[in-house]
């Protein structure tokens, strides 16, 4: 029975040391630890999230005088980008500038932009052209024969250069800087500061509408409801001393 009990606590005691030499061999020596210190990812996090969705429809908004130049038209497209997505990105705008997007421009201008309106691999919403160039009211017009004079989406023309009657007979709404007190338009430098509200006030409208501005209502009912905080009239010819029906200028 001692025997038994001999070698029972010797059992123990080499089992009890071949642990703990077996837990030491696990564990490093201070000297030979390894720091680890946490570095910063370098994935950004968007600071403004998305707020436009991916369509297939497309609002064509051209640059053209006045609104050409890199200092007026990138901060624009900038905000359209932000608010509505490009076209490159399947966003709702596909803007163009006046004269670099256009193949001769300004020679050819009127009809590569026919081109662009009638290609059939874009869905067009609407058409708003900033400062139109001259010639543009021909292309509209190729575009109007084309669809027998029922285009299938609102033609707006902001602070046009081209042809008054001209734009007027090729757009569903013409809108311009205020007249003076001899019924000539003001100088365009006035545009330039609201020009951004304007933009974006059309473009919701259109995509409100949701399609071509028809006589159910009357233009000047779309123009006031596109431009409620705006004061607006009827263009006067200061010639004639008529009034047009689809162009107005802001008070």
């Amino acid at each position: 029975m001692k025997k038994i009990l001999i070698i029972s606590l010797a059992a123990i005691t080499l089992l009890s040391t071949g642990c703990s030499k077996k837990h030491t061999q696990n564990q490093l020596p201070a000297e030979e630890s390894i720091e680890i210190t946490l570095q910063p990812t370098d994935t950004k996090i968007p600071e403004i999230p998305q707020t436009w969705h991916i369509t297939n429809k497309r609002i064509c908004v051209i640059f053209g005088y006045d609104f050409n130049t890199p200092e007026i038209y990138e901060p624009l497209k900038a905000q359209l980008s932000q608010k509505f997505g490009l076209n490159e990105d399947g966003g709702l705008i596909y803007p163009l500038v006046y004269p670099e997007d256009f193949k001769h421009a300004p020679k050819g201008y009127s009809s590569d932009l026919y081109s662009i309106l009638n290609d059939d691999e874009n869905d067009f919403a609407g058409l708003i052209i900033l400062g139109a160039p001259e010639k543009t009211h021909l292309a509209l017009a190729r575009l109007q024969d084309k669809w027998e004079q029922n285009v299938p989406y609102p033609i707006i023309a902001l602070y046009p250069q081209d042809d008054v009657l001209g734009m007027e007979a090729a757009c569903d709404v013409v809108i311009d800087q205020g007249q003076n007190s001899e019924g000539n338009l003001e100088e365009s430098e006035q545009v330039i500061t609201d020009a951004d509200e304007v933009l974006l006030e059309t473009i919701n409208y259109l995509i409100a509408l949701g399609a071509p501005m028809t006589r159910d209502i009357s233009v000047q009912t779309h123009v006031q409801q596109m431009y409620k905080n705006k004061n607006i009239r009827r263009y006067v010819d200061s010639e004639s001393g008529l009034q047009s029906i689809n162009h107005f200028v802001f008070k």
